[in-house]
């Protein structure tokens, strides 16, 4: 071993008895035999393990930059050859370490996405989870997946399946999944993000506690015993264990720019903040009655929803009915066939009519009775509104004074946009007061009643 040793050391001339290499006295195919081939093959092999441990392939190539530029010495035999091989080899050297530094320790700092959660509930019913990316590299055919820990629905999406690179991404057209929570203002949540060679977890409580919003949040990465993230918000309960014992709170990670708002598309019209409170931001408004009747397709009572209703309503023969419309031709064709369908259970049917004026706004289907039955059963009533399913409708009828107590009024409009609800519009009435607002010209800003926040 000692004689191989000190073989190989002679050959490079790096051994004690080695006599010093002369210009001319090494030929082309021993520098690339004795020089280029060992250096090639030293980089082949930090490339090989450079997945597998970065310093070993930094060490393999550093190696072969010195073979290399050790075959070159054996030529320099003037102080001016020696000199332009030594500042050609230090500013190789200055330059692989600065590329090597940085290449460590883009391998060492781990990359992943993590997804800051809206500190408001938009419309009351939804929260955004904006999508951000830390480290130095970038991660791709992305799938995420989002499962409420409460509930245990889950929600998956691969809308980034063709990857997102490093950095703050476009500030115009942030990256995020709108997410409904099943408790709002105390909410846990999973999420599972799959890559390329990559998988991250990141676990998130949230909770409205004395009027603001607090975190516990804990993010791993494959491969590394402890977690990327962990923090924990004071004044979180303690029955909450995630993040338990962490010295860091979230503050800093779960920070959003207030502008970042604007940017949703659609525009939403409403938010509720950690503290109850809910803030307007537009009024809501549906389109005009022009436009909905253009919109709404040719509505039909399909045969699986005349047998459903026939079952329900036909033991009922000699109920009045009245049937008022607003719209256009398709509208009141879809009138008529209320008022035809309802004759053949033997029914007592009125119209349709025009709605009174003041209810031109109205939408979808929507049924009124008499005051009288505020606390009274109306079986009629009830059948007729529990056989309306599958039907976009109004999903509570309205007590009306001015209506006639052995009267039902049913009233028909053009079908509303899909993100709306007839609930969404004051009730119409008969006898439209004049000078206040009628049905849809107020539209609520929010389609469905706020939360209560923790106390």
């Amino acid at each position: 071993m000692r004689r191989l040793v000190q073989a190989i050391l002679e050959t490079y001339g790096y051994s004690p008895q080695a006599k010093e290499t002369t210009e001319g006295s090494q030929s082309v195919f021993d520098f690339v035999s004795k020089y280029i081939v060992p250096a090639v093959a030293f980089g082949g092999l930090g490339y090989e393990v450079r997945d597998f441990s970065p310093v070993l392939a930094s060490v393999s190539y550093i190696v072969a930059l010195a073979v290399f530029f050790r075959g070159l010495w054996s030529w320099c035999n003037t102080r001016r050859m020696t000199a332009l091989l030594l500042m050609a080899a230090g500013t190789a050297t200055l330059a692989f370490t600065w590329y090597d530094y940085n290449w460590i320790r883009k391998e060492w700092t781990p990359s992943f996405l993590y997804f800051v959660p809206t500190r408001e509930l938009i419309d009351c019913d939804r929260r955004a989870f904006f999508v951000n990316q830390s480290g130095f590299k970038g991660l791709h055919n992305v799938k995420i997946i989002i499962k409420d820990n409460r509930s245990g629905a889950v929600q998956e999406t691969d809308d980034y399946r063709e990857g997102i690179e490093p950095g703050s991404g476009n500030p115009d057209a942030p990256r995020y999944i709108w997410v409904k929570p099943s408790h709002p203002w105390d909410e846990d949540y999973t999420i599972t993000v799959t890559g390329t060679n990559f998988r991250s977890v990141q676990e998130t409580v949230l909770r409205s506690v004395s009027h603001d919003l607090q975190f516990a949040v804990q993010i791993t990465v494959d491969r590394r015993r402890k977690p990327v993230v962990n923090c924990r918000d004071s004044l979180l309960p303690e029955a909450y264990s995630l993040g338990r014992g962490s010295l860091e709170n979230c503050t800093t990670l779960m920070a959003l720019d207030p502008g970042l708002l604007n940017k949703f598309r659609p525009e939403f019209y409403a938010f509720q903040g950690p503290n109850g409170n809910v803030s307007i931001i537009k009024m809501r408004q549906l389109p005009p009655a022009s436009d909905l009747e253009s919109q709404s397709e040719d509505r039909h009572l399909t045969e699986y929803q005349r047998v459903i209703m026939k079952a329900k309503l036909s033991k009922y023969r000699g109920t009045k009915l009245l049937v008022l419309y607003t719209g256009g031709p398709k509208t009141l064709r879809y009138a008529t066939e209320f008022r035809d369908f309802f004759q053949s259970l033997g029914w007592t049917v009125v119209g349709p009519r025009p709605v009174p004026v003041g209810d031109e706004r109205l939408v979808d289907l929507q049924m009124s009775v008499s005051k009288r039955y505020w606390n009274k059963p109306y079986p009629q009533a009830m059948s007729l509104l529990s056989s309306m399913e599958g039907l976009k409708h109004r999903q509570r009828y309205v007590y009306d004074d001015a209506i006639a107590d052995d009267r039902i009024v049913l009233w028909v409009g053009p079908k509303s946009p899909a993100d709306f609800k007839p609930d969404d519009c004051a009730p119409a009435t008969v006898r439209p007061t004049a000078g206040q607002a009628h049905t849809c010209e107020v539209v609520a800003a929010v389609g469905a009643w706020c939360p209560f926040v923790p106390p």
